[in-house]
């Protein structure tokens, strides 16, 4: 399965290096820009394009991307949306940029974040761009005007759930406020579902697929990207996530899904976890260990981080039940299960 994964994995590197080069040309930008003969010097595009193409040049697991070829191929439109697959790796890149500037995150795959690099104004403009830059592909597809419509509709939907999500996250960690876990769940439906969601539906349409087929398939799909969300959140607490600190969330003020169960459970303990979230912020991640590591065992010893494992793997187990019981037994189908089963 693995070997498979990354056959596709290399399509879509290759399909993300010619839809942003790393050399841009007069043809590049009068693709994008629709305009047919642009002004400006070339090493000035190249200024403020290099700060958007600084993550994408890290990697990353492409996982989205990936899943929006095998919607494609599961229902039987082979490769029809190679091409359209930096519609869902362009935002998610320009997310983390603009995330980080929120967040006054130090680290980003292991490196500097943009932002410390390139300088905020420049880190903006970036992430804004690699949220509109990908819609130039939707106009110069093959597709039919009908179904380059829809994926319109599906982007723009998407893309606005995405920041309604980003919205309650900021919300939660700079308050005391405690969501639900129903509402937090929510909230990774909009922020990390909705590319998921997006992949899902936009390779189902460019293969030839229906609506159904693509409401069916982007809700599985959702799922999966709230699953994949919980154990990131889990991960952040125990092993650390890759490419940046142990315990962020906490020096960051994040409701994440343990913090809720554990204070739900536990509501006397909330005024301490505030001062320890508070304390954390305050000394950051390095001078702050003392209090992250006090707040990580509370979660510890309640259970919490265990019982978001477990809902993490509910919902996994769900999405994976879905492909098993609504498609067909393929290549795609079983690809789509073996992400499930080991990207969590």
């Amino acid at each position: 399965m693995e070997e498979l994964y990354n056959d596709r994995l290399v399509k879509v590197e290759n399909q993300l290096e010619r839809s942003f080069p790393l050399k841009i040309d007069k043809s590049w930008i009068a693709a994008v820009s629709g305009e047919k003969n642009p002004l400006g010097k070339l090493s000035e595009y190249d200024a403020f394009c290099r700060p958007a193409r600084e993550l994408l040049e890290r990697g990353g697991k492409r996982w989205r991307p990936v899943l929006m070829l095998l919607a494609c191929e599961l229902t039987g439109g082979g490769d029809a949306a190679l091409e359209l697959t930096p519609l869902v790796e362009f935002p998610h890149n320009g997310s983390l940029v603009i995330d980080d500037i929120e967040d006054k995150s130090e680290l980003r795959r292991g490196k500097k974040s943009v932002h410390l690099i390139y300088g905020d104004d420049f880190a903006i403009n970036a992430g804004n761009l690699l949220y509109y830059l990908p819609t130039s592909l939707i106009d110069n597809s093959s597709l039919d005007t009908d179904r380059k419509l829809l994926l319109y509709k599906y982007y723009a939907e998407n893309m606005r759930r995405l920041h309604l999500g980003q919205g309650f996250d900021i919300l939660w960690h700079n308050s005391t406020t405690v969501p639900d876990p129903d509402e937090y769940e929510q909230m990774c439906r909009f922020k990390t579902g909705a590319l998921a969601r997006m992949a899902a539906q936009t390779g189902v349409i460019a293969g030839g697929g229906t609506v159904k087929e693509a409401d069916i398939l982007g809700t599985v799909c959702e799922n999966m990207g709230v699953g994949f969300q919980i154990m990131d959140d889990v991960l952040n607490l125990t092993t650390g996530n890759p490419g940046k600190g142990r315990g962020d969330d906490i020096v960051e003020g994040k409701k994440s899904l343990p913090v809720i169960y554990h204070i739900k459970e536990k509501p006397e303990d909330i005024s301490k976890i505030n001062r320890l979230f508070s304390e954390a912020k305050k000394k950051g991640l390095k001078n702050g260990e003392k209090a992250i590591l006090e707040a990580i065992s509370l979660l510890e010893g309640s259970g919490s981080i265990d019982k978001a494992v477990y809902r993490a793997k509910e919902l996994l187990n769900h999405s994976k039940n879905i492909i098993s019981e609504q498609f067909s037994r393929s290549e795609a189908a079983d690809l789509i299960i073996y992400m499930i089963k080991n990207f969590a």
